[in-house]
């Protein structure tokens, strides 16, 4: 069955339902069919359809291009926004790389709460994807290919159109009396899935014709497996889980291959970029099996994962500064501390900080005080900090971020993790500090 627009209202309908339908509209054939068709539902899909387009500014003909798509989604009323990237790519690094990270990156900035970004990838994009991962040596991951819908920042990505191969909407364009712009550079076949498309998948279709339809159903029976092992992961996660950090002991309890899942899926629903599999392999090789007084360190792309005790913990690399300055803490209220030092809020407690405190402007928050010693209420003697760090297991590059809480320049509080004799209250209205670390 080729393609057509009650097919494709099938599919938008089996999707989550967004806010609205925002078109990543190049002006080449996959996206004007989209377009086009997209425009014809519009009555029947009950949410607002616009599109954006992005000029790279990398080909000569890039302004005709755009003025090309502004006249397009003016004839079919629907609202087009233009954005111009001005790229750099860094010495080493691929431009085909770069302009695809930019344009996705200028698509999030203009994707709406619950709006739904439709791209239009189609089959031949899939089993290139899949063929291009398997050279490079992906794993699961990669081979599953291109997702038809995932959630995308403010809402979704979708993929309407990996159903339907390049000929299916080609012959509905010239049907239609559609016309569209011929990127030169997608001859180019210096570009690895340029080379793909022109020189490789020829051949494959003239030994196998259903090759492209082939690779991508490979391609989905291998998404279907990624989700059970996603599935597994989390389990895992939930399981292995203490706050934001994981327990070691129930980490190094799984096989290999569920230990590497795992990390990968803590890493990724941390917000950071999952590690490459050289250092995933250093970091299950190192991290995990160093002696128990060691504090290992793996970083990448502004991360580090360390060990502490029995956790693994994420934290940004490098560490941001450490504040030098006091700050008052004015009122009585959630107190959001310098990058890296996360908030103060506060509770009722039997035993705290006098509320009046606050009110009468007694009390500040300090870092790196030296040497810093607090009596614990209800204990005999003094500790330095080093001491009651160890003894609350607070790991040593966290240390120096601990907020110390000072009411009339008299420690109060260790970052709320122990309270000090002297200007703590043993009755009345009181409220204990509670730190939450950045």
């Amino acid at each position: 069955m080729g393609f057509d627009e009650a097919g494709l209202l099938k599919i938008l309908a089996s999707l989550p339902q967004p806010t609205g339908w925002l078109i990543a509209y190049s002006g080449g054939l996959d996206s004007r069919v989209l377009l086009e068709a997209l425009a014809r539902l519009q009555p029947r899909l009950g949410q607002p359809v616009r599109a954006v387009h992005v000029h790279h500014g990398l080909l000569p003909h890039a302004d005709a291009w755009s003025e090309y798509c502004r006249e397009t989604c003016d004839a079919l009323g629907l609202p087009l926004e233009t954005v111009r990237l001005d790229l750099q790519v860094p010495p080493g690094e691929s431009l085909e790389a770069v302009a695809r990270e930019a344009r996705y990156q200028a698509l999030a900035e203009r994707l709406g709460q619950s709006e739904m970004l439709l791209t239009a990838q189609h089959r031949d994009d899939q089993a290139e994807t899949l063929l291009l991962q398997a050279l490079r040596g992906a794993g699961i991951e990669g081979l599953a290919g291109m997702p038809r819908c995932r959630p995308w920042h403010n809402g979704w990505q979708a993929r309407p159109l990996l159903d339907y191969p390049r000929a299916d909407l080609h012959r509905w364009a010239q049907e239609q009396g559609l016309a569209w712009v011929e990127d030169s550079s997608n001859e180019d076949r210096r570009f690895d899935r340029n080379y793909l498309r022109h020189a490789v998948m020829p051949v494959l279709r003239a030994r196998w014709p259903g090759a492209a339809r082939t690779l991508a159903r490979s391609a989905g029976h291998l998404a279907d497996s990624l989700t059970v092992l996603r599935e597994v992961a989390q389990t895992d996660l939930a399981a292995c889980r203490d706050g934001s950090e994981l327990r070691l002991d129930c980490v190094a309890a799984l096989s290999g291959v569920r230990r590497a899942m795992l990390l990968r899926t803590w890493i990724r629903d941390s917000g950071h970029p999952v590690p490459d599999q050289r250092r995933l392999q250093t970091i299950i090789g190192q991290v995990l099996s160093a002696a128990e007084d060691r504090s290992p360190c793996v970083s990448w792309d502004g991360v580090s994962l360390r060990r502490y005790r029995n956790h693994l913990y994420l934290t940004p690399d490098p560490l941001p500064p450490v504040p030098s300055a006091e700050i008052p803490w004015q009122e009585p209220v959630t107190l959001p501390l310098p990058p890296g030092c996360g908030e103060l809020r506060l509770e009722a407690a039997e035993l705290g900080i006098p509320r009046h405190a606050w009110t009468g402007g007694r009390v500040q928050v300090r870092w790196g005080e030296n040497p810093v010693r607090c009596r614990l209420q209800g204990r005999a003697g003094a500790r330095g900090l080093k001491k009651l760090c160890q003894e609350w297991g607070v790991p040593p590059w966290q240390r120096p971020y601990l907020p110390l809480i000072f009411v009339d320049d008299q420690l109060a509080s260790i970052a709320g993790l122990g309270l000090c004799e002297g200007p703590v209250a043993t009755a009345g209205d009181n409220l204990r500090p509670i730190w939450r670390p950045g």
